[in-house]
């Protein structure tokens, strides 16, 4: 009888031990994303109203930067959109860089998003204070 209960019970500690389905994993979540953003530039800029300040974005958004979608958005102060156009990210492209290469184009159009918000003004005090550092 012995013999019997220890059989049992050595079989019950067996079974409940077994790695078919284990209740402590957590199953991994994974999301992909359809499109990634690959370059955003910003800046605060009077947009809507002379002498109140917008958030202004411009993002490329998409799978390369050729073919990315480019963002155009504006936000108040109140956190309201205020305007949105989305265009092909060659639009961006100037006339003298569409008979280039695909990596200058590329090229390109980094240099444009990330100066695209510098005035002339902002230019001009960037280089100053460049300059005077020499």
């Amino acid at each position: 009888m012995k013999l019997k209960a220890l059989l049992f019970a050595t079989a019950v500690f067996f079974i409940s031990c077994s790695d078919d389905k284990k209740t402590t994993e957590i199953p991994r979540q994974e999301s992909k994303l359809k499109s990634a953003v690959l370059l955003q530039s910003s800046a605060i800029k009077p947009f809507s109203r002379a002498g109140q300040n917008d958030f202004v974005y411009l993002t490329l958004s998409g799978k390369t930067i050729l073919e990315s979608k480019a963002t155009f958005q504006v936000v108040n102060g109140k956190g309201e959109q205020v305007y949105c156009e989305t265009f092909s990210a060659k639009e961006l492209i100037q006339p003298e860089y569409k008979t280039a290469n695909s990596t200058l184009k590329e090229v390109h159009i980094r240099e444009v998003v990330d100066g695209f918000f510098v005035d002339d003004q902002d230019y001009k005090s960037i280089a100053d204070d460049t300059l005077a550092g020499l």
